[in-house]
């Protein structure tokens, strides 16, 4: 019988599939026996089950995959973008949602601004990092090189959204922006990573923006049916974000080699060099031999 360690090393992603959803989901555990209430899913889980994969591969691997932490590889124009557009974002479907019938936010409503960069740092540490750590440093690079960009979203995309469906069982987030809006910040978080070899960051980045701006800020201040089209309307406008990204993408010519573009220094989890046979299947996306 194979040991745990050596099951991680053959089955890589399947394994950190699995870590990252039982780390995610442990507070729900938590909660069914008594302990805390109100549940929601721990935003370090990615990156612990990253942490506790690269661990399993040795000294080596794991010393690769703090470089590839430590690799800030954008300018502070991109970072300045990903802060941005994020923002554009949610301001353009506040407009949208205030045509078809919603209020504008009040000046007192406003007025809270001074709490919105505190809440992006905290963002950006819990989700931004904790997330991306796990999805876009550690599996995509992997998956990149081994599937290229459209099997990497094949297994990444159905991975995001199925370890978000505990806060769309509980009620915390609606299953539009579960399913189409997490699909769509895949394929703009895999494209960043392979037009920007080892900025993982980027995509954290953006990840905290919209959290910090959108679900905490403007989005608040709105409830009812108002709350419920603003979500669909955001939902839409990422699931057609990430089309067009990628639409640009073929476009660009760069579409033709998607893989070869990521070449972070992460560790060769390959069944090969694990000792394994090939990579079973996670959440209905196939993930053999990655």
């Amino acid at each position: 019988m194979s040991s745990p360690v050596h099951l991680v090393r053959s089955h890589p992603i399947s394994a950190f599939a699995l870590l990252a959803c039982l780390f995610g989901w442990s507070a729900y555990g938590l909660a069914a026996v008594g302990l805390g209430t109100n549940p929601e899913n721990m935003p370090l889980g990615p990156a612990l089950a990253a942490l506790v994969v690269t661990s399993c591969q040795g000294r080596a691997a794991l010393r690769g995959g703090g470089r590839s932490l430590r690799t800030w590889a954008a300018s502070p124009w991109l970072y300045l973008l990903a802060v941005v557009a994020p923002l554009l974002l949610d301001v353009s479907i506040v407009f949208v949602n205030h045509l078809l019938g919603a209020p504008l936010p009040t000046g007192a409503q406003l007025g809270a601004w001074p709490e919105v960069p505190v809440t992006f740092v905290a963002m950006l540490v819990l989700v931004g990092l904790g997330e991306e750590a796990g999805w876009t440093a550690f599996a995509a690079p992997i998956l990149l090189r081994r599937f290229g960009l459209l099997g990497a979203f094949a297994v990444l995309a159905p991975l995001r959204i199925l370890w978000h469906m505990p806060l769309v069982l509980t009620g915390h987030m609606p299953l539009s922006i579960a399913v189409l809006a997490n699909a769509g910040f895949q394929v703009i978080a895999l494209l960043m990573l392979q037009h920007r070899r080892g900025s993982w960051t980027l995509a954290a980045v953006w990840h905290a923006s919209v959290n910090a701006f959108g679900a905490t800020f403007f989005f608040s201040m709105v409830t009812g049916p108002d709350r419920d089209r603003l979500d669909l309307l955001l939902a839409l406008v990422y699931a057609l974000a990430g089309a067009m990204a990628f639409v640009l993408h073929l476009a660009s010519g760069r579409g033709h080699a998607p893989g070869a573009a990521v070449e972070m220094d992460v560790p060769d989890t390959s069944p090969a060099s694990a000792g394994g046979s090939h990579v079973g299947t996670r959440s209905g996306a196939n993930d053999s031999s990655p």
